[in-house]
């Protein structure tokens, strides 16, 4: 029997962190297996956008993970991150088990990481079986923390932690990618902080210029970034990432055109429906029908 599809006939819903032993900690570790045994007020099936950063470590089996229209196949050993700007579901279907790592995008800051080193994990990854063990150890560690810590102040220790196991993550998705020179390592940092602002921006502004304004850098140097490590220019970026979010809101709510529209920029209902038949080669109330 085929995985079933998360229902896309509810509006996406929002889910904030909540430690599950009580802590202040911005940082949690559980089992995914207590996470479908617990009682919540949402349903971890349907589509969700989270406060909060998500990695599966998964231990045991196969299973499926929807993000962002697309169902993304698991096994053990493999590693999935979920950032609070996607959506996502669980497969109700689904028998892997996993460790769950939940952190605040605050617990970045307090390690000194940028969160945009993240987006570095925006695919499974699979490391080597010592690798997973080691990164394992660590989140075993975090959660021994969240359960057996008395006077030595999990919250406080517990980012530091998380700043240890990210170091590691991020270190070995450098090993597996190419040597590049200063210039692309440049023109990468360029790229990660046009997204991340893109992100924080989204209804703000779809021209490249005010972009590059605001990350006090020329039109031409950005799309020399963009084209060097994306290979898609600053405008073609900024028009998939709206396109995306369209997607997921139509997909998602039961919002009308007009007014989806609206919260992502257009002034007026026809513009974004061009927007969005050029961008998908469809209208948005057809897109809309085709996942219902």
């Amino acid at each position: 029997m085929p995985p079933s599809s998360p229902t896309l006939t509810h509006p996406i819903q929002r889910v904030s962190f909540h430690h599950s032993s009580g802590l202040s900690s911005a940082v949690d570790v559980t089992h995914l297996s207590e996470l479908r045994a617990r009682e919540m007020n949402h349903s971890p099936y349907a589509p969700t956008r989270l406060a909060f950063h998500l990695v599966q470590f998964v231990t045991e089996g196969h299973g499926t993970h929807w993000v962002d229209f697309e169902r993304v196949t698991l096994r053990a050993g493999d590693l999935l991150h979920i950032r609070p700007d996607q959506v996502h579901a669980f497969d109700a279907d689904a028998r892997h088990e996993a460790r769950l790592l939940m952190f605040l995008p605050d617990a970045l800051r307090q390690t000194h990481l940028v969160s945009a080193r993240l987006r570095r994990l925006d695919r499974v990854v699979r490391p080597e079986a010592g690798d997973f063990r080691l990164l394992v150890q660590l989140l075993e560690y975090l959660g021994h923390l969240n359960a057996e810590a008395v006077e030595m102040q999990p919250d406080a220790v517990a980012p530091h932690v998380l700043g240890a196991l990210l170091a590691g993550l991020t270190s070995l998705l450098a090993a597996q990618e190419p040597t590049v020179d200063v210039t692309t390592q440049r023109y990468e940092a360029l790229t990660r902080a046009f997204e991340t602002h893109l992100d924080a921006h989204l209804a703000t502004s779809r021209s490249p210029a005010w972009y590059a304004a605001v990350l006090d850098t020329t039109p031409r140097t950005l799309a020399r970034a963009c084209h060097r490590t994306r290979g898609q220019a600053p405008k073609r970026l900024i028009d998939l990432r709206v396109g995306l979010e369209a997607r997921r809101l139509l997909a998602t709510t039961s919002d009308t055109v007009e007014a989806i529209g609206l919260a992502l920029g257009f002034s007026e209902a026809t513009n974004f429906v061009k927007f969005f038949k050029r961008i998908g080669a469809m209208t948005p109330e057809a897109f809309r029908q085709s996942q219902k």
